[in-house]
């Protein structure tokens, strides 16, 4: 019976998530490149540590931080 879950899948699922993620990146404003340069390394030592708390918290603040430049003033 094959596996159900590959190392070689995964690996195959995360280039492809780095590689849109890299896309995606690309086409962002230099603002929000520099909030997500802070912001993306503190949330990858949040998940590495098992504290999902935080990095729900930390997710919400980087969600503000950009979606607030893209909300028009009433």
């Amino acid at each position: 019976m094959k596996e159900l879950f590959s190392p070689d899948l995964d690996a195959i699922a995360d280039e492809e998530d780095i590689a849109e993620f890299r896309r995606a990146f690309a086409t962002i404003g230099e603002d929000h490149r520099r909030i997500l340069t802070i912001l993306l390394p503190k949330l990858a030592a949040l998940q590495e540590r098992g504290d999902s708390a935080a990095a729900l918290r930390l997710i919400a603040e980087i969600k503000q931080a950009i979606l607030r430049e893209h909300v028009p003033p009433h």
